[in-house]
């Protein structure tokens, strides 16, 4: 559960970045924020306070530019690393920077501090500092 939620705050934090309109305009080459956001799936790297196991590191987040995402969390049970299924949830991106995520009948509010093609910082609610990358484990 702890997994779910560290995902779905990284997911809020990403969605914030993707829905700002002042970015669609872009004509200097360069991708917007939104559109690093929904460029693919984003792995669970770092956590902190906290880390995650090699298992927990095969989570993923995936946005799309319907305001949606696509979350598939991993844990180990019983010694084995296994998937808790796919779910689906919304987000909303503001000012390129926050996130708001609506999982499960749960609101998960996070900041985007950075984000570029290959790797994703957001600040969760809870004090949390989570990093996503594009690479599995």
């Amino acid at each position: 559960m702890k997994t779910i939620k560290h995902l779905g705050l990284l997911v809020l934090a990403l969605l914030t970045i993707n829905c700002s309109g002042d970015d669609d305009n872009n004509s200097d080459g360069e991708l917007t924020v939104r559109e690093l956001l929904i460029s693919g799936k984003w792995y669970n790297e770092s956590v902190t306070p906290g880390s995650y196991t090699d298992c927990e590191k095969m989570s993923y987040i995936q946005f799309s530019n319907n305001g949606t995402f696509t979350i598939e969390n991993f844990e180990i049970v019983a010694g084995n690393c296994e998937s808790f299924g796919i779910n689906t949830a919304s987000f909303t991106l503001t000012n390129n920077t926050d996130i708001t995520i609506s999982f499960e009948g749960d609101t998960i509010n996070a900041e985007i501090i950075s984000i570029t093609e290959n790797l994703l910082t957001i600040n969760t609610d809870n004090d949390e500092t989570v990093v996503f990358d594009k690479i599995e484990g």
